[in-house]
This record gives C-alpha cells, sequence and structure tokens, in this order.
C-alpha cells in the first residue's frame, strides 16, 4: 500500500514538473517525457537539483516558444522575437534609470556654475534619448493596436485575462506605496530622505520592489499578448525599426550615465557620497554602481534582440 502511494506521488511530482513546460510542448513530448523521467528517477524523489534543472529547461522552453530566444520559426516570428527582447530590456533599463533619477535628484544644487557643463550635457542626453525611447514604444505599440482590438474581439480576452489581472494588482499595489511614500517624503527634509537607513528608505526599497514587478508583470502580459497577435509583415517591420531605435539608445544612456558619474566624481564627489560640500569622500557609491551594471545588463539584452531582428529584416522583406 505504502509502495502504491510513494509511486503515486513519484508520478504526481512528475506531472508538476512537466507544467515548467509550454502547453504545445507537453502536447507533443509530455508523455514521452514523462516516461523518460520516470525510468529516471526509477522510483527515487527528486532532488532540488534535479528539479531545477527541469525548471530551467522549461523557461528555455518558454523563451524559445514566444521567440526571446533560438532562431526558430518563420522570420517573423524571429522578428516578433527580437522586438519583445528589445522591449523587455527596456523595461529593465527603465528601472535602472527611475534608480538613476534617483540618485542624480537635485544634482545642480550641488555643484558650482562653472563646472556644470559635463554633467548637465550627460545627464540632458540620458534624459532626452529616455524620452524617446519612451516614444517609440508607444508608436510601436498604436501599429499593433488595431490588431490588438480585433483580438479582443474575438475572444482573445480569455487568454490574457489572467497576465493582465497580476499587472493590474501590481500596479495598484506599487501606486499606493509611491502615493504614500511621496505623502511622507513631503514632511521630511532633504538629508531625512537621503541619509542613513530608517523607516523612509526601507519603505522605499519596498516601493522599488513594487515598481519592478509592476513592470515585470506588465512586460509578460505584452509578451503574452503579442505572441497570439497575428501582426503583417508591415507592421512588424515598423515594431522592428522602433526597436532598433530604444536597443541602440540604451548603450548610449548607459555611457552618458557613466559620463555623468565620472564628472561629479571629480567636480563634486560630496554628493554622490551624500557628505558635506567641499569633503573628499570616495565617490563610488554601491547604489550608482548597480544602476549602471543593470544598465549595462539591459543594454547587452537589447542589442542581442536588436542582432535578431537585423538578422530577419531581409527575410521579412522578401517574405
Amino acid at each position: 500500500m505504502n509502495t502504491k502511494r510513494i509511486q503515486a506521488s513519484a508520478i504526481d511530482g512528475n506531472n508538476t514538473m512537466l507544467r515548467w513546460y509550454p502547453a504545445k510542448w507537453r502536447a507533443r513530448y509530455g508523455d514521452e517525457f514523462a516516461a523518460m523521467i520516470e525510468d529516471h528517477l526509477a522510483g527515487k524523489p527528486a532532488t532540488l537539483r534535479y528539479r531545477r534543472s527541469i525548471a530551467q529547461s522549461g523557461i528555455h522552453e518558454h523563451m524559445r516558444e514566444i521567440g526571446l530566444m533560438g532562431d526558430s520559426g518563420s522570420p517573423q516570428e524571429r522578428m516578433r522575437g527580437g522586438v519583445l527582447t528589445v522591449l523587455c530590456a527596456f523595461a529593465l533599463f527603465i528601472i535602472s534609470g527611475v534608480g538613476f533619477a534617483k540618485v542624480s535628484e537635485h544634482w545642480d544644487e550641488s555643484i558650482h556654475q562653472g563646472s556644470r557643463h559635463v554633467p548637465a550635457v550627460s545627464f540632458n542626453l540620458v534624459a532626452s534619448l529616455a524620452g524617446a525611447c519612451g516614444l517609440a514604444v508607444v508608436l510601436a505599440a498604436l501599429v499593433v493596436l488595431p490588431i490588438f482590438v480585433r483580438f479582443l474581439r474575438t475572444g482573445g480576452w480569455s487568454a490574457i485575462r489572467r497576465w493582465v489581472q497580476w499587472a493590474v494588482a501590481s500596479t495598484a499595489a506599487a501606486a499606493a506605496a509611491v502615493a504614500g511614500l511621496s505623502l511622507w517624503a513631503s514632511h521630511l527634509t532633504n538629508h531625512q530622505r537621503n541619509s542613513g537607513f530608517g523607516w523612509y528608505q526601507f519603505v522605499f526599497e519596498i516601493a522599488a520592489i513594487l515598481f519592478a514587478i509592476t513592470l515585470a508583470t506588465w512586460s509578460a502580459a505584452v509578451v503574452a499578448t503579442t505572441r497570439r497577435l497575428d501582426i503583417g509583415s508591415g507592421q512588424i517591420k515598423v515594431a522592428g525599426v522602433m526597436a532598433i531605435l530604444v536597443a541602440v539608445c540604451m548603450p548610449i544612456m548607459t555611457a552618458a550615465s557613466a559620463v555623468w558619474w565620472g564628472s561629479m566624481a571629480a567636480t563634486a564627489p560630496w554628493f554622490l557620497a551624500g557628505t558635506h560640500v567641499g569633503s573628499s569622500p570616495s565617490p563610488v557609491t554601491a547604489n550608482l554602481l548597480a544602476v549602471l551594471i543593470v544598465m549595462l545588463i539591459a543594454s547587452a539584452a537589447g542589442v542581442f534582440g536588436m542582432l535578431k531582428v537585423v538578422r530577419s529584416w531581409r527575410f521579412v522583406q522578401s517574405a
């Protein structure tokens, strides 16, 4: 009796691991893969390492299916995957961009008038390119908007409802946290907001995490929706152009942020360290370093997606 229960538990565990894979993949390979897992484990429970490898493989298949990885599928599907890769990279870049905006808040008040040229040019370049990227994303969204509306009218809402609900819930939580934080900040001095690590800083970190989750859930909703849309070659090429623009801008913004950091380190290191004017602290701060690292990762992912778009362009042109 115990043996049967153990076997039944093992089968349930195998089925649970299979859920990491896309539905289409499970329909085609699920039975064979489950049998392979059962033979490999020989009735023994799966280890944490084994489950992690199955999960990683399943996530990889999901990314291949939506075009974020691999070169399978039609040229249009590959280009769509490249566009979505750039979009996800830009969502990650936005998180680091918000961090940069927080770190550089009121920078011009802590630097001498004659030393503002380089940091001002680099800071304004970041802001201008960020606006251009945002406009490019909006234009790409407007191009596919009629297709999206048609998708909803033909019953597509049920396929994306769960993704949108998660995104809306995370947005509401983030908005509540930011609103409360803004109200609290209005009663604090600049020194209280930016010095030490008290309750305000703790709540700020929570709000930042919620903001990141919001971007992640909306990105997932967009990916889940876009892969179900019947996008024509004309629309996908417009989206591809916008994706190339965004992918080119991200490394430039990263470099401009690094230049801003270097110029501030040379002229006003006290601002970066949060010390009194005229002091000479180390200009290397953990939060700014983390911002630049995330920018570099997002930029690399964006370039990767751009290359997928460029490689697929000629084939989409001839399709």
